[in-house]
């Protein structure tokens, strides 16, 4: 079974919450790669319901993927503390039907 953190290709995708403005992807990378191989971050332009900004890392593997959870969730980055837990974004495009 696949978790929905799984996509298609076997990469785990972690949320992290609370990114500083001044955090540029690189900066995420370097950071996530110490505790694993980091295939892609994204940092979306789009904030959360609060307020923060968040973005995604893609790790190649589940261990690498929950060692950067336990070490990096509630760290703090910046003078922000940052939230890392596994993505529950299911990773398909949902369609809707609306009758007009």
């Amino acid at each position: 079974m696949v978790s929905k953190a799984q996509n298609w290709k076997g990469q785990f995708t972690v949320f992290v919450k609370n990114i500083p403005a001044a955090m540029h992807w690189k900066g995420q990378w370097a950071l996530f790669s110490y505790h694993g191989e980091v295939l892609d971050v994204f940092i979306s332009v789009k904030r959360c319901k609060d307020g923060k900004r968040f973005s995604f890392v893609r790790f190649s593997n589940i261990l690498d993927a929950h060692r950067a959870i336990d070490r990096l969730n509630d760290f703090v980055l910046l003078g922000y503390r940052i939230g890392v837990k596994m993505s529950s974004y299911g990773g398909g495009r949902h369609f809707w039907n609306f009758k007009g």
